[in-house]
């Protein structure tokens, strides 16, 4: 799934600290046990479990599936969260699984733009999967053999050309008063609500540039309006789901996303300077975040690197004693 790899580290390191956490003693390392971790670890649990399930409500199981796996590295011995890890999973599975269905199906009858939207949802549920990309090259090279045959068609055919554009139209002028409703509910602060009605209208038009343009553009006010606000995480995942509901991204929102990825590595980073003297586990898991959100933070990969050697040392001592 999206976080595989990188989460299997996360997993190892912190799996690896809470087994020894019972025999190592504050004075081995200079590291107190008191309250505030407590506190820390308390108020990152809650957060990571908002994220999930605002990722869930507007439709982003790949995302929520990262926040729950936090949460369990958080909370190891609480078996609702791991339910909920699972049941995600179990989503992203079946998901994948429609999905497939339904774009072979769409690519047998000849619907290469339903089969299209199908295999890319296939991608963002599973980036890792084999099959959608096999049926992606065979979109596009179809697509191409077909080009040239429509260039002698078109010259036969224009007054037919004029009618399916006129029919195009009055049927996109519909799709945009039925688009009002959930642009209503983004704006006037249902963002779970909103998200989940928009996804629904580009699923069921996606060849409505249009609309999707100012779908798009709505989403991204919102993540706007929130990143000024300093709500940083959400804005981040809202400029993402403004770049996927419009289907592709503009230069401003590809910058904001760039700052915000920056800002959250940072903040990460301040955080686990923050756990580290009271929770080495979680001021390593602040830096593996850190990281993820931005790869060439070297204060952070530094700070992770000689927590981790310190991990690696105290558990060569803890048998000694």
């Amino acid at each position: 799934m999206l976080f595989r790899g990188a989460m299997a580290l996360i997993l190892v390191a912190l799996l690896a600290a809470c087994a020894q956490a019972p025999v190592v003693t504050s004075a081995q390392l200079d590291v107190p046990r008191a309250s505030p971790a407590d506190d820390a670890r308390g108020q990152a649990i809650a957060r990571h479990r908002q994220l999930a399930q605002q990722a869930r409500d507007s439709g982003d199981l790949a995302s929520a599936a990262i926040q729950w796996h936090i949460v369990v590295l958080l909370a190891p011995g609480e078996e609702p969260y791991r339910r909920e890890q699972e049941a995600v999973s179990t989503a992203i599975r079946q998901g994948v699984r429609e999905e497939l269905q339904a774009g072979n199906a769409a690519l047998k009858s000849g619907d290469n733009e339903r089969a299209t939207q199908a295999m890319l949802r296939v991608l963002a549920l599973d980036p890792a999967n084999n099959e959608a990309p096999k049926a992606l090259r065979e979109i596009d090279r179809q697509r191409i053999s077909r080009i040239q045959g429509d260039r002698a068609q078109k010259l036969r055919s224009v007054d037919i050309a004029a009618l399916k554009s006129a029919a195009s139209a009055a049927s996109e002028a519909g799709a945009l008063y039925d688009l009002e409703q959930p642009l209503e509910m983004l704006r006037a602060g249902d963002v779970n609500g909103g998200l989940r009605e928009l996804r629904a209208y580009v699923d069921a038009n996606p060849g409505n540039r249009a609309a999707r343009q100012r779908i798009g553009t709505a989403v991204a006010e919102r993540a706007r309006d929130l990143q000024s606000k300093g709500s940083r995480e959400q804005a981040y995942m809202l400029y993402e789901q403004a770049v996927a509901l419009r289907g592709e991204a503009t230069p401003e929102w590809s910058a904001q996303i760039q700052v915000l990825r920056r800002a959250l590595s940072d903040e990460y980073y301040n955080g686990g300077e923050r756990a580290y003297r009271n929770d080495v586990a979680l001021a390593i898991l602040q830096w593996e975040t850190s990281l993820r959100y931005d790869p060439q933070n070297l204060k952070a990969s530094m700070r992770l690197r000689d927590a981790r050697a310190a991990q690696e040392k105290l558990q060569r001592i803890a048998p000694a004693k």
